[in-house]
Parts: C-alpha cells; structure tokens; sequence
C-alpha cells in the first residue's frame, strides 16, 4: 500500500506553463482522506514555489533547493546550506565562461546579474523572480547562507561545456547536477532530492515500496531512486526512461495526478 507520494515539480508535476494539473486539488484531497502524505519536490526554493501550489503548500511536505531545505506543512525543518568557499570555488571556475551566469538561492531569495540574451529572456517570466546585482563581484558579497547554486548555460551543449567544469571544481565536497538542458545545480553534498525523501521517510516511518516518485531529469535520479514506484514522465529524458519501467504520461497530460488516480485512488492496477 502506497503511504507516501514525493513530485517533482518543473516537467513533472507542473505544466510546460508552470501550471498544476486541473484535477490537483481533487486528487490531493483524496490522498488527505486516503492518510496518504504527498511531498512537492524542486531545485527551487519555498518561496519560489508557494504562488504556484498555493494554499495547499501548508498542508503537504516540500523538499526545496535540490534537498538543501524541507518545509513540513510551511515551517522550515531541515536546512543543508553550501559554505563560503564552495560558492567562491564556483564562482571562480565559471566567472570567465562565455554564456554562464550563475544564480544563487539563499532561504528566500534568487540572486542574479546581467547575462546573456537566453538568460535574460529566461529570466522575465513571472515565475523566475530575481533579485539583480549590479556586477559579477556582488555574488562574493552576499552574506546569507546559499542553499543551491544553478549556473546557467546558453551553450547548446551543456554536458561539454560548463558541466565539465564545474564538476571538476566542486565534486569532491559539493553534489553537481544537470538539472535541465541549459541548468547545472551545485548543492551541498549533504542535500539531494533523494535524500530528503529519505528523511522524510524515516520521520514518517514509511518504507521504500511505500513510496511512488515522480521525475523527469537528471536531477531527480535520486528521488526516483529512495522510492520502491518510481515513474518517469513521457517527457523525461530517454537514459531515465530506459533506467525505469514505470512511466507516467507528459506533464501536460497531467500525468502525475492521472497515475495517482489510476495506481492509488482508483486502485485498478495492483503495484
């Protein structure tokens, strides 16, 4: 019997409009009633992603920065920040890479400066929120605690370009994820979606084939990987859907909340 339900958000919950699913609320419901407990998980942080879910944020677990920080139904509960010399050490190793620019996540803010056209395209939707620095030197400024890093990369060949570089830097003391085509993650080595899911199976005393998990990219591995049900979104990349045979349909097909329905709610198929 499934007891806990951990998503991803961008490319699995969440539309390609960052726009939840029409039946979210309905199926979220249930799961209350049913005593199933439903975890949101997302490289970005609380308050990032608290317009999007809305009200229903205070009644679920969310696992943000990649692991670096839960929230238990809206109080902050486990934080995992990077040091001072790691975000130095990556901002050392990308500051002469044409086509990066980084973004720092503290507790309640997104730090960025002025890149290139990709970026700043990227950066004027409503959800991207950002607060600007004047030059490149204010990320070394920045005194509150950074909780994930994500270095953007407007290359068209991430996995060759900064990826590389970056790994190589920060590796030995730091988790590095390519998080999306044009999106490298840096968190502590503390944090990874995977493992937040973890803890908050143990808190729950929920066991791994009590778990459904819901990813699309690299960054969510680990996530799928704590769980006994991982599924993949139709979207997801080729190398996860390969790696796991349970597959839910896109993220614009409202995949998440149609596999819930039909392997939990409904109950027409036996895991």
């Amino acid at each position: 019997m499934i007891k806990l339900i951990a998503t991803d958000l961008d490319g699995s919950l969440l539309d390609d409009n960052k726009q939840l699913p029409p039946d979210f609320e309905t199926v979220l419901s249930q799961l209350k009633d049913m005593g199933i407990a439903f975890a949101a998980v997302s490289g970005r942080n609380f308050d990032a992603i608290h317009p999007t879910l809305g009200d229903s944020i205070n009644t679920m677990i969310c696992v943000c920065n990649n692991g670096a920080n839960i929230y238990e139904k809206g109080v902050n509960t486990v934080n995992h920040p990077i040091t001072t010399d790691q975000v130095h050490r990556t901002l050392d190793a990308i500051k002469d890479m044409e086509n990066t620019v980084p973004l720092l996540f503290t507790m309640d803010k997104c730090f960025g400066v002025a890149g290139p056209q990709g970026f700043m395209e990227w950066a004027q939707r409503p959800y991207s929120p950002l607060e600007w620095l004047d030059s490149y030197e204010d990320f070394y400024k920045i005194t509150d605690d950074v909780y994930k890093i994500s270095v953007y990369d407007g290359s068209g060949d991430i996995e060759n370009y900064s990826y590389p570089v970056i790994r190589k830097a920060m590796e030995k003391d730091t988790s590095v994820y390519v998080s999306g085509e044009i999106w490298v993650d840096i968190v502590s080595n503390k944090a990874s979606k995977g493992y937040g899911l973890q803890l908050i199976m143990d808190k729950l005393g929920v066991k791994k084939e009590e778990t459904m998990a819901f990813g699309d990219y690299f960054n969510d591995e680990t996530l799928l990987a704590a769980a006994g049900w991982p599924f993949v979104m139709e979207n997801g990349v080729q190398l996860l859907k390969d790696r796991y045979s349970h597959h839910a349909d896109s993220n614009n097909n409202g995949g998440v909340t149609k596999a819930i329905r039909e392997y939990v709610i409904e109950k027409t198929k036996t895991l």
